[in-house]
């Protein structure tokens, strides 16, 4: 299956803050002479946030998970593939609810066109949308299968289980605006950075182009995902500027989930020390 539409990335040449810039530009794996590293870090780039986010996305957050152990040894490209197979397991267990947490969200949304335009997200994650006939759970399962992986081969990490049930949680609260900060801005707005970063480490430990399909998809998709919530999201706070509180409050609480959902996988592999990594990294 491929993804309906792709994204023209441009090259702007700007200086950004950390880990935000204009829409759909990108950061090369190149050393202080501009040389690639090792590897394929030079042709694997981490697509930036783009700064419409930046009301509703913490730089501090950001910057916070990607200082990550986990994040750092994939933009480093010393991630083993060890530890990228048990991030994969995890990560498994956390998006098999990913039309749960949609669904919970659904339930508590008010205005009739704003769910008309977020069951349309939910069609295309059970693959009824633009992107093809296939569920995304499938095309997971597939990519799991391609790479050796299976789940049962690893518990559920405790941070994994919070993860899940914090999505839940927020999703399902009374307050719709603090399940759009958790999904829209913690869960879909930071993917194209969070994947694109971590295909950087799959393609350093050989991982082949067909097993990142799945990444693919989400990379070039969540976006529009997300800029359907950011909409919602930006009417609410011209009503009142008080739900950008709301707001906030959701993205903070799923971002510092996943922060210790990645950090629980780097220490199951030992936690190889930042600075090994960052030796490797721009």
């Amino acid at each position: 299956m491929l993804p309906a539409r792709k994204k023209k990335v441009s090259h702007h040449g700007l200086s950004h803050p950390k880990g935000l810039g204009h829409k759909g530009s990108v950061h090369k794996g190149s050393g202080q002479n501009g040389s690639p590293h090792s590897k394929n870090l030079g042709n694997s780039k981490i697509v930036r946030i783009e700064r419409a986010w930046g009301k509703y996305l913490d730089p501090k957050l950001l910057a916070e998970l990607d200082e990550t152990s986990f994040m750092q040894q994939c933009k480093g490209g010393v991630a083993t593939k060890e530890m990228l197979h048990t991030y994969v397991r995890q990560q498994f267990h956390y998006s098999r609810h990913f039309t749960r947490y949609l669904s919970a969200l659904l339930a508590n949304v008010v205005d009739e066109g704003d769910r008309r335009e977020l069951v349309d997200n939910l069609f295309e994650e059970m693959g009824l949308g633009e992107f093809g006939a296939k569920p995304h759970s499938l095309i997971y399962r597939d990519m799991m299968k391609s790479m050796g992986v299976r789940a049962e081969d690893e518990p559920v990490f405790e941070a994994t289980q919070h993860l899940v049930e914090t999505m839940l949680e927020l999703c399902k609260g009374k307050n719709h605006l603090v399940g759009l900060g958790a999904l829209c801005v913690a869960a879909e707005a930071i993917v194209p950075h969070m994947y694109s970063t971590i295909v950087r480490g799959f393609r350093a430990a050989g991982t082949p182009e067909s097993d990142l399909e799945f990444y693919m998809i989400h990379i070039e998709g969540d976006d529009e995902h997300a800029k359907t919530m950011r909409k919602i999201m930006d009417r609410e706070i011209a009503r009142n500027p008080d739900a950008l509180h709301d707001i906030h409050h959701g993205a903070r609480l799923g971002i510092k989930a996943r922060i210790r959902f990645f950090e629980e996988i780097a220490r199951h592999h030992g936690d190889l020390s930042h600075k090994k990594a960052r030796l490797r990294v721009v």
